[in-house]
């Protein structure tokens, strides 16, 4: 029999039954959840560093672009010449390369990302915009968006401010492509 001390009984965890056990794990349940809600209890988790808020506006305001693009091909495409409507969509396949590129430095959990606030605006039914006002427009949101790119550089993380003076550069170079198909028309 002195051989049977150290075997443990069929059920039976470290000299404990399993009935035992679970009798335990039971009575602990209600301080686990009891912590749980306290960790919630914590309050919402702290806002996003100033460089994840700065890479999440330039998406959004990206994404305008874009759209801003997609909207001034829709106006001038059966008003326009072929070449303005190319020049258009290749602007518009660089901003789509800049939100792409921002968009992989932002990760988030679950794959979210940042959703677009602003959207070009529709012009009225029936008053379709001129060939210059469209170009103009845009004129002026590049020359908007390269500023702005250029004065959020301060106090990027290198790598981010690197990517902003780079897309900074690349939508001041559209300005003068706006302006000579203005000047075309």
């Amino acid at each position: 029999m002195s051989g049977d001390r150290g075997r443990l009984a069929p059920g039976q965890v470290s000299g404990l039954s399993r009935r035992a056990l679970l009798t335990g794990a039971a009575a602990a349940l209600p301080l686990v959840l009891t912590a749980c809600k306290g960790v919630q209890a914590l309050g919402t988790p702290p806002p996003p560093a100033p460089d994840v808020r700065t890479l999440e506006a330039a998406i959004v305001a990206e994404r305008a672009m874009v759209a801003r693009y997609a909207e001034a091909v829709r106006q001038v495409r059966s008003a326009s010449d072929t070449a303005v409507v190319r020049m258009l969509m290749s602007i518009q396949g660089e901003h789509a390369e800049h939100l792409a590129q921002l968009q992989s430095r932002l990760t988030k959990p679950g794959g979210a990302s940042p959703s677009a606030s602003a959207s070009p605006s529709a012009s009225p039914a029936g008053a379709a915009p001129s060939l210059t006002s469209v170009l103009s427009g845009l004129k002026t949101a590049e020359t908007a968006a390269s500023d702005r790119y250029i004065a959020q550089l301060d106090g990027l993380p290198p790598s981010l401010a690197q990517l902003f003076a780079s897309i900074a550069a690349s939508e001041a170079t559209h300005v003068p492509y706006l302006h000579d198909a203005r000047r075309g028309r």
